[in-house]
């Protein structure tokens, strides 16, 4: 069974090198741009990952992260975020906070790692 993980991340760019890094894992990836969005597909649908950036339109990172932990299966979280080590504290437990510009190959560990 496919493990899916949901992308949060409003630059393209990088949205784009996290879908093709997790889909050579063969995991089941869903990206979205923005905040909102994001807290539709949680509530749509179980993941068992979540990458999340911070500064995102329509509803910041906190916002999301805080629905998620609120789900009966709350996904893993992952914290992208060039400011992320002034909030490590603002992020439900188990939380993992990867400051940008982040490694690639970490990422790759540490999605390894939860799943």
């Amino acid at each position: 069974m496919s493990k899916n993980v949901l992308v949060v991340e409003d630059d393209t760019n990088i949205c784009r090198l996290i879908e093709i890094m997790l889909r050579r894992q063969s995991l089941s990836t869903d990206t979205v741009g923005d905040g909102l969005t994001a807290i539709e597909r949680l509530r749509a649908r179980p993941y068992d990952v979540m990458v999340l950036d911070i500064m995102l339109p329509k509803a910041n990172g906190f916002e999301v992260a805080a629905v998620a932990a609120a789900l009966a299966t709350p996904p893993k979280i992952i914290v992208l975020s060039a400011i992320s080590r002034y909030f490590n504290d603002r992020f439900p437990q188990g939380s993992i906070v990867l400051q940008k510009p982040f490694d690639l190959v970490r990422l790759d560990d540490v999605v390894r790692s939860l799943i």
